[in-house]
């Protein structure tokens, strides 16, 4: 290593902690106490780095998840506003026309072929339009 970046310390520990890690050097191969202690510091830091990382990582978590749950919790009350209203409509069609269930079958058929070839973008004009064609 280049002398001129090093810094000479001194370090006071216990002796069979000096004694394991002189034993820990040897057995991994390490050139001096000197490489081994620069390696455990560069490892203990950057393992506090990752932690602090994944405590950053785990508050956006957090905050997806709450973003996500809010939104579930909008569209679950839009989707109730939704089977409110349809549930209304389909009361007033049941009032006004006598259908069979039969026939009824048939339009659900209809209305889930159209709703999966359409993706959901059903209009009412290229109903209406169909139905005038006939």
């Amino acid at each position: 290593m280049d002398s001129e970046k090093m810094q000479r310390i001194s370090l006071y520990l216990d002796r069979g902690l000096v004694k394991r890690a002189d034993r820990f050097a040897k057995e991994q191969g390490f050139s001096s106490r000197n490489e081994l202690f620069a390696r455990a510091v560069e490892s203990l830091m950057a393992d506090t780095d990752l932690q602090d990382n994944d405590i950053l990582g785990d508050k956006l978590a957090e905050a997806v998840l709450k973003l996500s749950e809010d939104n579930a919790k909008a569209i679950s009350k839009g989707l109730f506003r939704y089977a409110v209203q349809l549930e209304m409509v389909m009361r007033v069609l049941a009032e006004l026309s006598e259908y069979t269930p039969e026939q009824v079958e048939e339009m659900r058929r209809e209305a889930i072929n159209n709703v999966r070839r359409t993706r959901g973008k059903v209009s009412l004009e290229d109903i209406l339009a169909g139905y005038y064609d006939d």
